[in-house]
């Protein structure tokens, strides 16, 4: 059985990605805060335009990853 070592650079669909520091306010009053990663040359609203009803969110205090649904999110800011 031969076993194959695949870098970064060897895989030709890898899309570097930043982690983006968020507060999600959710159309039931939830705030959550937390971090979603985009593209290098993406905005998160360029995330929220995407295709696909999910994303997944990193929370803060947790670190646990959640789907977010974006027809719940009534607002979300990026943190600096």
């Amino acid at each position: 059985m031969r076993s194959t070592v695949h870098t970064m650079s060897s895989r030709k669909n890898y899309v570097p990605k930043v982690k983006v520091d968020t507060l999600i306010l959710m159309t039931d009053g939830t705030e959550i805060e937390g971090s979603v990663f985009i593209r290098a040359t993406q905005r998160v609203l360029d995330l929220m335009n995407e295709p696909g009803l999910f994303f997944p969110v990193s929370c803060a205090r947790t670190g646990e990853i959640t789907l977010v649904n974006k027809t719940a999110i009534n607002n979300i800011k990026p943190l600096e």
